[in-house]
């Protein structure tokens, strides 16, 4: 088997979805199946990857919006008919990360040429709407959402789609996605586990230390984590670290010191990384929007009893083990409430550090790389007359039959729906 893996940023490693394609690519070629990585060309020149085979494409020029795609580290490639061509015609499949040109106009090649094409959601809808300061604007997002199903999520081209969560499943059935939809967690590292010896940041010894990990954007919502901790009972214990970069970190600065907040933004590689949540006590994922969050995965791994916000299109959710674990969404007093109540109940925290740190390795990344496989010898033998709905990592299929269906797909509160326009179509 020969795979092609698009994506438009590959050799960022401070990205969680080119980091996700990192870790399937490297898992791939230890599995002796032949990869191709179809990507920009920013990083390549001075990487290479031992049996994968890159197909690069120049930067692409976003008229307006350019500042804001390199202030989020997102560079898109632009696509070449030509080369894209030549660069299928010898793979077996095409796993399409994101939803751009490069993306879109290999899902469109590849149908010409009868490759399976397997689409992924990594970006949402509200992921584009928020950082192109759409996101007042109203209906913005769900025209987005029928703008991709139209531009991009072309059933003829992409009929099967990866979903990182059961949340992006149940989003893209509540938008009328009529394709086969498979959930899969994209994995957390190996490496993110407990461990002795750590050692604790310097001028920290007596810190409860609360950490966060992600691009410092609008969607994360740090400046809510910075906000609570101003709010907590317990601020002058608190040391907050941000493990990230982006368009935001002055911002966060001047806020954290009007707030007279701890506050240490850090980028750190994957050992210090692992360091650093095995020293905290909490780890806390507060964004509006998040596809999946491996690093919270990574942080849970590693015994951090995390704190959540539950917005609807915060799948992180899912990882919450405790009404504890999850605050309200925009709340800071919310989350200093929760952020309150473990530092008040030690016991009751240490006694969840195990169960987290089990309750992972269901999402460790060998068995989601086995996921992906399995779902890769499905679409080399697909049965398009069905509908699933699938999440590997909790067992779950639901088929139905599309002829019976039309362009309606199912979803759990959506037969609703669906009554309501046959009776509509009755009349």
């Amino acid at each position: 088997m020969k795979v092609a893996i698009v994506i438009d940023i590959f050799h960022d490693k401070g990205n969680g979805t080119s980091m996700s394609a990192r870790h399937l690519v490297e898992n791939l070629v230890e599995r002796g199946i032949g990869v191709k990585v179809l990507c920009d060309n920013a990083g390549q020149q001075n990487e290479t990857m031992q049996g994968v085979e890159f197909v690069t494409f120049p930067i692409q020029q976003v008229p307006i919006y350019q500042k804001v795609i390199e202030q989020q580290h997102a560079w898109l490639a632009s696509p070449n008919d030509a080369r894209i061509r030549e660069a299928l015609k010898d793979v077996d499949l095409v796993h399409i990360y994101m939803p751009f040109a490069l993306g879109t106009h290999c899902a469109r090649i590849a149908h010409e040429l009868g490759i399976p094409v397997l689409g992924c959601y990594h970006v949402s809808a509200e992921n584009i709407t928020f950082n192109a300061k759409m996101k007042y604007v109203p209906g913005a997002t769900p025209a987005m959402y029928q703008l991709l199903k139209v531009y991009h999520y072309k059933p003829e081209w992409i009929n099967n789609i990866h979903c990182p969560s059961r949340c992006i499943a149940s989003t893209l059935m509540g938008h009328l996605y009529n394709q086969n939809l498979h959930v899969i967690s994209n994995g957390y590292d190996p490496a993110f586990k407990r461990i002795d010896n750590v050692k604790i940041p310097d001028g920290c010894e007596d810190k409860v230390i609360v950490t966060s990990v992600g691009r410092l954007t609008e969607e994360k919502r740090q400046d809510l984590i910075i906000k609570a901790v101003a709010k907590s009972k317990y601020r002058d214990r608190i040391s907050l670290f941000l493990a990230g970069k982006g368009p935001k970190q002055e911002e966060y600065e001047k806020l954290a010191k009007e707030l007279n907040v701890d506050l240490h933004i850090v980028f750190l590689s994957q050992g210090e990384l692992v360091n650093l949540l095995n020293a905290s006590y909490l780890f806390v994922q507060a964004s509006d929007v998040e596809t999946e969050s491996i690093a919270c995965l990574e942080a849970i791994a590693c015994g951090t009893v995390p704190v959540i916000s539950n917005a609807k299109m915060c799948a992180t959710k899912q990882f919450a083990l405790t009404p504890q674990s999850t605050f309200v969404k925009g709340s800071a007093y919310s989350l200093a409430t929760m952020m309150d109540f473990w530092i008040a109940n030690k016991k009751t925290h240490d006694e969840m550090m195990p169960k987290y740190s089990e309750f992972a390795q269901k999402f460790s990344l060998d068995k989601c790389i086995n996921y992906m496989l399995e779902l890769y010898e499905f679409l080399l033998n697909d049965d398009k007359k069905k509908y699933i709905v699938k999440d590997y990592n909790n067992p779950m299929t639901f088929t139905l039959d599309r002829d019976q269906l039309g362009l309606i797909s199912p979803k759990h509160n959506q037969f609703r729906l669906l009554a309501k326009q046959k009776r509509f179509m009755s009349k």
